[in-house]
């Protein structure tokens, strides 16, 4: 009789425990994941600025905004960053921003191929990216700053033939993270058309010595 009492209370306090930890932890919070989806260039060149073919590598950063947590900073707190627990790229944003630019470049003509390192095509020219800043600042002006330092290189001779650093703010419509995509992609677009105009402006002297 003790024995059935004491199965049926430990049950009961089973049953409790169960029935508490769901009323307190509740649902667990869903993940978000999210990709840069650039719109195509309004125009296309009529003719390459680099002559040859183009080698887009793989972008590098450092470690906390390599990774796929969003990365963000709130008001007043300059050098102070944070990441989303539930808001992550669908892949590192190196990769990302690798194959948003080749897709890019490609369709607006500044090379005669543009390619990445695994389709191993011989190329004239390769372009480097450091991404120093990929950041949300949630403040009174909500924004994303998107910071590039793209250079090109001649593979004939390891001259460097650009080497600029591209900083865009642009701002959001609210603090939404979906805003913040949208504005990411903006602000990549409009580095992306800086720099092939940099790039067109370059003489034609100056990249085919590049190549000699």
């Amino acid at each position: 009789m003790r024995i059935s009492y004491r199965i049926c209370l430990i049950g009961q306090v089973v049953v409790g425990v169960l029935l508490l930890s769901g009323c307190l932890g509740g649902q667990p919070s869903p993940d978000y994941f999210y990709r840069l989806n650039l719109p195509d260039p309004t125009t296309r060149l009529d003719t390459p600025p680099l002559d040859g073919t183009l080698q887009v590598t793989r972008p590098w950063a450092d470690a906390l905004t390599s990774e796929r947590h969003l990365v963000y900073r709130k008001e007043g707190k300059i050098s102070e960053l944070n990441h989303h627990a539930y808001h992550r790229w669908v892949d590192s944003p190196t990769l990302l921003l690798q194959q948003e630019m080749t897709q890019y470049l490609r369709k607006v003509g500044l090379a005669e191929q543009v390619v990445t390192p695994e389709m191993r095509t011989k190329a004239e020219f390769t372009l480097s990216c450091r991404i120093a800043r990929l950041e949300r600042v949630l403040d009174q002006s909500p924004r994303v700053i998107l910071e590039l330092e793209l250079g090109i290189t001649s593979m004939k001779n390891r001259r460097t033939v650009l080497l600029r650093t591209y900083h865009e703010e642009q701002p959001t419509t609210d603090l939404e993270v979906a805003s913040s995509i949208a504005a990411y992609n903006q602000a990549l677009s409009t580095i992306l058309q800086r720099f092939t105009q940099d790039t067109s402006q370059l003489s034609l002297l100056k990249l085919t010595d590049a190549k000699l």
